[in-house]
């Protein structure tokens, strides 16, 4: 059974978002702690859509019954995908190590486990992402945005939240990681935004709480005022879930202020700018930027554009009122891809990977 882990990894890197090897093979450490040998062949036979227990059973050659007890405590243990069509009726498959498996072990987490997970960040998932996009995008604070700009649905946090009625909240594993050895930001933990069928599932395996319209939006607020920034799927529809994100410990942001992929989160359609006659120079602003795209140089502050997201932290505590948030024009707006689906089949192309797969 020993390379059944190594069968497990080859079709987790089939997901566009791929679980490529390390040099340590610290990857196949992680598989063993989180599967045993039986769950791991039978995370082999599913599918990455929701399939019934009679379709996976069929395919597999296993006992319904039994097959349907285990699939439960896996997707109970945060190993795979689960889907309540009713209150009877549910399908499972099989998610990718991210956005999925390793977001979901947010309550099972180990200092044994951190030094695994950051070992193979280090190693493999840094290299892999290297020049590429990991599907996230930059979602401006709403409020900032001048009232004179046509804002499109997937740019406002108010829309994404209003289009829902099942909201849940969850630590982000990211600060809860670094919290745990001794290297946290302070920030707020618990900021993980899911909505809809993703909430029921985080709801369920007691990964997150349930939460209010009202109390989502409250911590939207919250987030913004600590100076994280929201982050979600580079989607004009279908978003499940917001991420509040800080530079220092989320493993998306690193890509771009650590790691120097630029490119590793997709910017929001707006940018920074400053009014320099109002503009005191009083660095808030410096503190405020994730990505280091202010300075301040001979009393004047300077943004550098090409290294603005466009998140809006800047502007939300500037006391002067001189900085504010532009409208890219449509010729530098960033691609959108509308839903999930068309945007693993971009990421896909760009990897050289077919989504969906069998």
């Amino acid at each position: 059974m020993a390379d059944v882990y190594e069968k497990l990894r080859e079709r987790l890197d089939k997901f566009p978002q791929g679980f490529p090897k390390s040099r340590s093979g610290v990857e196949l450490k992680i598989l063993k702690d989180l599967f045993t040998p039986e769950e791991a062949e039978i995370a082999l036979s599913l599918r990455p859509y929701p399939e019934n227990v009679s379709a996976i059973a069929q395919r597999s050659g296993k006992d319904e019954t039994e097959l349907g007890e285990t699939l439960f405590s896996m997707s109970k243990r945060g190993l795979i995908g689960r889907y309540r069509a009713s209150e009877s009726e549910l399908y499972y498959f099989l998610t990718p190590w991210v956005v999925g498996i390793y977001e979901f072990q947010v309550n099972n987490l180990t200092k044994d486990r951190i030094h695994l997970f950051e070992q193979y960040y280090e190693e493999a998932s840094v290299p892999y992402w290297r020049g590429r996009s990991i599907g996230f995008r930059v979602i401006p604070i709403e409020k900032e945005i001048k009232e004179n700009t046509t804002i499109q649905p997937y740019e406002r946090v108010s829309e994404i939240i209003d289009s829902h009625t099942v909201f849940a909240v969850a630590d982000c594993i990211c600060r809860k990681e670094r919290a745990m050895v001794g290297d946290g930001c302070g920030k707020l933990q618990e900021a993980c935004l899911s909505f809809g069928p993703a909430a029921s599932y985080y709801i369920e395996n007691g990964i997150g709480r349930a939460i209010s319209k009202e109390e989502a939006k409250n911590i939207l607020i919250k987030s913004e005022e600590e100076g994280l920034i929201h982050c979600s799927s580079n989607t004009s529809g279908g978003k499940i879930f917001i991420c509040n994100c800080c530079s220092c410990c989320c493993a998306v942001m690193k890509h771009v202020t650590k790691y120097g992929n630029p490119n590793a989160i997709t910017k929001s359609n707006y940018y920074a700018v400053n009014d320099v006659e109002n503009c005191n120079a009083c660095g808030i602003c410096v503190e405020r930027c994730q990505v280091h795209a202010i300075r301040i140089e001979d009393d004047v502050t300077i943004i550098e554009r090409d290294r603005c997201i466009g998140c809006g932290l800047c502007v939300s505590m500037c006391a002067t009122g001189s900085l504010s948030l532009a409208a890219k024009s449509p010729d530098e707006a960033s691609p959108v891809f509308a839903n999930d689906k068309a945007l693993l089949q971009a990421m896909g192309k760009a990897t050289g990977k077919n989504y969906p797969f069998e």
